[in-house]
């Protein structure tokens, strides 16, 4: 019996253990090529993938409501929620809360009308949060001509530095934040229904799930998500910039597909995302450390993407293969 469950759990694993794996080659080979092997290197990296995984685990809630849902419009989000962040802030502690709220009511309006067009004008959610992302982009070049902020809250600032025995704050946020949201997938009504949904709509449909509720739910979740996550990176880059999110758009998917999420929907991982995350994190500082341009790193991390997906798809072939017989 425990080998039966000892086998179950790396089939069910399989793909997270793997890049697990690969981030410890990854930071090994790192050391050996170059300062030396050390925990720094390995935290600050995990460090940088955390405001990634923010935005991955945003995505990831988007994709697994299936039919190839993509969420194009975190890009303008993150840089939104940046200038929405810091604008109100002003780099003012008394400001933080406010901000905060102004940034949770833009992150639900954007993801509101997301789902608006998603579930009733039947738009395809990439060409919707596409159309959406354009908005946002053209709000934010609004903001900047008028904006002059120079300085960020010092509580703020401290959020996203401040260590805990040499390990920064936000890494512990962010694994809780993982966590909750797992747990929140696999044991509460909102997840099973958005699981459900992404196997088979119609299925779900006739089983008295609210996809509508949940749909719009996770619209407006992944959007605020995305806003949050923007105001965490302008503290960590002191300010708001034009485009601060669009590294954002291929990573946030890259991070999910490479973490275990399924992308026709149905499978969500929200620990693999945090892997996904700093997987993608090390190879990009491997890719530095040996010179590549910026155009390499993206070509690499696309064919990445090729690979895992034509690795789920011969697995699920197979799986359905099984059933069959």
């Amino acid at each position: 019996m425990k080998k039966q469950g000892t086998g179950s759990f790396f089939r069910k694993n399989a793909s997270i253990l793997m890049v697990a794996g690969g981030c410890i080659i990854l930071w090994l080979l790192m050391g050996i090529f170059g300062n030396g092997i050390r925990l720094s290197s390995l935290i600050n990296n995990a460090y940088t993938a955390s405001f990634l995984a923010i935005a991955g685990l945003a995505q990831m809630l988007v994709v697994t409501t299936g039919r190839g849902a993509i969420d194009l419009s975190i890009p303008g989000m993150i840089t939104l929620g940046g200038y929405l962040g810091m604008m109100i802030c002003n780099g003012e502690n008394i400001r933080i809360i406010p901000a905060l709220i102004a940034v949770l009511a833009a992150g639900a309006v954007v993801g509101f009308l997301n789902s608006l067009m998603v579930i009733y004008l039947k738009i395809p959610a990439i060409i919707a949060t596409m159309a959406m992302n354009y908005i946002i982009v053209t709000a934010t070049m609004l903001i900047d001509h008028n904006f002059n902020v120079f300085t960020i809250p010092s509580l703020l600032k401290g959020f996203v530095t401040v260590r805990v025995a040499g390990i920064p704050i936000i890494i512990f946020v962010v694994v809780a934040l993982a966590l909750g949201i797992s747990f929140m997938i696999r044991s509460t009504t909102y997840g099973k229904s958005l699981l459900s949904m992404g196997q088979n709509l119609e299925a779900a449909r006739l089983a008295g799930v609210q996809v509508v509720k949940t749909e719009m739910i996770t619209y407006v979740t992944a959007s605020i998500f995305a806003g949050i996550a923007g105001m965490l990176i302008s503290a960590r880059v002191n300010g708001a910039r034009l485009g601060m999110g669009d590294n954002y758009q291929m990573d946030s998917i890259a991070c999910i597909v490479v973490g275990g999420t399924l992308m026709s929907g149905g499978r969500a991982n929200a620990i693999g995302t945090l892997v996904g995350s700093l997987f993608l994190y090390l190879i990009i500082a491997a890719m530095q450390l040996m010179g590549a341009n910026a155009g390499i790193q993206s070509v690499v991390k696309g064919g990445l993407i090729i690979v895992v997906l034509l690795l789920g798809a011969g697995s699920g072939t197979v799986k359905r293969k099984a059933k069959a017989a």
